[in-house]
Order: C-alpha cells, then sequence, then structure tokens
C-alpha cells in the first residue's frame, strides 16, 4: 500500500509540475514576441520618419541622401557620383555636391551606408599651425580651435559625431584603419578621403599648389596636401584648415540641385546674421566673421593694395597702416553703424585681422595681419609667412558693427549678400 501511495504521489507531482513549465516557457516566449515586436516596430518606424518625412503640416519631404542618390547618374570614370563598398562619393573637379548648412557653402563628400553625409566647407577658415609638437589630431590645438571657433557657429541639432582613423601613418603605403575614434563633431579630412576624391589627378577639394591640413598624422609630422599630392610636414608648419561636418541620415531636402547657382538646400532660409554671412553695405561685401553681445566683426571680402605697413614699426598702433585705415573709414559714410570693438587688444572702429580669427573667401592673399614675430608681421598666404614691416603688401581690414543692422534684402549667402540700411551715404 505505501509503494502504491509513493507511486501515486510521484504521478501526481508530474501532473502538476508539467503544466508550470510549459506555462513558464510559454509567458517567456510571449514576453520575447513583444520584445522582438516592439523593438523591430519601433525600428521600423524610425527608419520610415528617416526616408519617409513629413513637415508638421503632414506635406511629404524627401530625405536628403536618398533624393541625391536616386536623382544622379552613377559613374565608372570621369567627374562625378561614384558608389564604393555601398558608399557613395564624388570624384573629379566638375560636380554638383554643393549644399547650404548655415548660410555657408559646403560640398559633399560622400553618403556613407547609413544615409550620413559627410561635407566639407567650400573656403578655408585660416591658415594655423598644427601644433607645438602634437600630432595626435584629438589632442591637438588645431582640434581646439575647430571646436571653439567652427563648431559654435554650427547648429549642432544637425549634425552626428564623425568617425576618424587614429592610426599612426607613417608612409602613404601604410594607411590602416584599426583604431576609430567617434567623439568630436568637427574633423579634418582624410588622407583616403582625399585621394578617393581624386579623378584624372584632379579633385574638387584642392587647387594647384595648395596646402591642406589632413587629420592623419606620423610619429613626428603630419599629412596634408601639397596640390594634387599628399606629403607631411612638422606640426608647427601653417597651412589651411577646411572643417569636416557629418550630417544626419534624417536630413532634409528643402530644394536645390547641388549646382553652384542652385546648391542643395535643408533648412528653410531666415533673415538672420550669422557667422559666415556676406553683407552688401553701400555696394561694399563684407562677411561677418564675429558675434557679440550687441557687435558684429565683419572682414572686407577685398583688398586694399600696395600699402607698407610701416617704415621701421611692426606695432600696428604705432603704424602708418593704422594711420591710413583711420583715414579710410570715414570715406566709407557708414558711422551710424560703426562700433568700436577689439583688435588685437585695442578698442578701435577698423583694424586688421589676427592669427586666429576666422578668415573667408581664401581667393584674397598676400595680407597683413596685427600678430609680429621678432621684427617682422605675419602675412597671410598660401601658407602662413612673415613679412618686413617696410614691403608693398595688401591689406585686409575688419570693421566693428552694431548688431541692431536692418536687412532689406538677400539671404546672406555670397550669391546673395544681405543688403543692409541704415548707411549715411
Amino acid at each position: 500500500m505505501e509503494e502504491k501511495k509513493k507511486i501515486k504521489k510521484r504521478k501526481t507531482k508530474r501532473i502538476i509540475k508539467a503544466p508550470k513549465v510549459q506555462t513558464i516557457f510559454c509567458i517567456i516566449s510571449i514576453i520575447f514576441i513583444f520584445s522582438c515586436c516592439f523593438y523591430y516596430g519601433r525600428r521600423l518606424i524610425k527608419y520610415y520618419k528617416i526616408y519617409n518625412p513629413k513637415s508638421e503640416s503632414g506635406e511629404t519631404l524627401s530625405n536628403l541622401a536618398s533624393s541625391i542618390v536616386t536623382s544622379s547618374s552613377i559613374v565608372y570614370e570621369g567627374d562625378g557620383l561614384y558608389i564604393s563598398g555601398g558608399n557613395y562619393l564624388y570624384k573629379g573637379v566638375n560636380v554638383n555636391n554643393y549644399i547650404i548648412i548655415d548660410n555657408m557653402l559646403f560640398r559633399i563628400v560622400r553618403i556613407n551606408t547609413d544615409k550620413t553625409i559627410e561635407v566639407i566647407l567650400d573656403d578655408y577658415i585660416n591658415k594655423i599651425k598644427w601644433d607645438d609638437e602634437i600630432t595626435d589630431f584629438s589632442k591637438s590645438n588645431i582640434s581646439k580651435y575647430l571646436e571653439d571657433k567652427f563648431l559654435n557657429i554650427i547648429d549642432k541639432s544637425l549634425l552626428v559625431k564623425s568617425s576618424i582613423c587614429s592610426d599612426v601613418v607613417p608612409e602613404l603605403s601604410e594607411i590602416t584603419c584599426e583604431k576609430q575614434e567617434n567623439n568630436t563633431y568637427v574633423k579634418l579630412l582624410g588622407i583616403s578621403d582625399f585621394l578617393n576624391s581624386m579623378s584624372n589627378s584632379k579633385s574638387y577639394l584642392i587647387k594647384d599648389k595648395e596646402y591642406l591640413w589632413l587629420y592623419n598624422y606620423g610619429k613626428t609630422n603630419v599629412w596634408h596636401t601639397t596640390g594634387n599630392s599628399v606629403s607631411n610636414s612638422l606640426p608647427t608648419k601653417m597651412y589651411g584648415i577646411k572643417p569636416v561636418l557629418t550630417l544626419k541620415n534624417s536630413t532634409v531636402l528643402i530644394s536645390g540641385d547641388g549646382s553652384i547657382n542652385n546648391p542643395y538646400q535643408i533648412s528653410d532660409n531666415k533673415k538672420e546674421i550669422r557667422v559666415g554671412s556676406y553683407l552688401d553695405i553701400n555696394d561694399n561685401t563684407y562677411i561677418v566673421y564675429e558675434i557679440g553681445d550687441n557687435y558684429l566683426k565683419v572682414e572686407s571680402d577685398k583688398v586694399l593694395k600696395d600699402i607698407i605697413f610701416d617704415k621701421t614699426s611692426n606695432d600696428y598702433s604705432k603704424s602708418s597702416l593704422k594711420k591710413y585705415l583711420d583715414s579710410y573709414v570715414k570715406d566709407l559714410k557708414i558711422d551710424d553703424l560703426l562700433l568700436e570693438v577689439d583688435f588685437s587688444g585695442t578698442k578701435d572702429k577698423i583694424g586688421l585681422l589676427s592669427l586666429t580669427d576666422l578668415k573667408f573667401n581664401d581667393t584674397l592673399k598676400n595680407y597683413y595681419l596685427s600678430d609680429t614675430k621678432d621684427k617682422q608681421v605675419y602675412l597671410y598666404n598660401g601658407s602662413l609667412l612673415t613679412s618686413k614691416v617696410d614691403t608693398k603688401r595688401n591689406v585686409r581690414y575688419g570693421l566693428g558693427l552694431t548688431k541692431s543692422l536692418k536687412i532689406k534684402s538677400g539671404n546672406g549667402s555670397k550669391l546673395a549678400p544681405f543688403i543692409v540700411e541704415g548707411s549715411n551715404a
């Protein structure tokens, strides 16, 4: 009898245990299925919104990356848009890859597989040294300069962080990308990006004999372009910089076809003066390079030719050049717009640009800066040099303007500068 009771108990236990295991398994399966549905459902909605964007009113918009890819012809030689490993790259000189971002003209370098878009400013913002001794881009002064001077004038909501290969590159034959960093919103162009932009040994990224810093570095030297080729130099050299940004894959195309006369627009142009905006005042064109609480600093979009700094002194405050500019500013007849601002430690309405100031329109060259070295002054040219003070050079001046300017028309671009009211011409 006892044995029969034990058998019954065992049977009972088995009968009770089986449903519990099945129930737990079913619950876990349901949770797993719902989790998968929730996760992949959210991803589906996310990517549907990215590739099928709509305005607040419900109007269908175009995704920038998708629009470019579907409307462009892929080429296999010559100038145009190429496909490589799922990425889309522009090569050659005659390519329609112009895009306006915050009133500044950029060029599209590549469309990545995830539809993020890498762009580079079409103009230099300065020519500066990389660092006193550090070659690592992420730790260098040039990286800090890009963060402090350029990134602060860009709408970061448009961007994602950019990737760079942080491998040391001792020789061009030893380019690798085993280590990557993804901790910055602004960078420089890489060697591979530059070389991949070439078609028939020419690229939209560079002009003949131009020196442009690249983010790759060796143990003691840093890589840069030398015209259409690549070489390296000590980090103390002073070469040009063009910032590189990465746009979100959700970036929307408002208008444009990528041509120089009709660049891609990714946001509605507002009549708002920003750094990089072009102003037309009494038929003279200026570019905004700094904005303060109550002032604008603008740089002339032309140079005054064949002027000496001084016969003996490299101190701008005591120079004959300062006397010349003090007289010149009166002839501009814009007294009601002028404001005294800081030019290299001195308050004035007109002055010279310094080494650290953003400098747009790199076609303007061979002009004096306010900074000095020994008995000479710095000269902005193909690369930064120094010059004797008694040599005839160009002069590019800066002005301090009130922030309360009235805009009549224009969109602030180089093609359509803001026309400013209020001058006493």
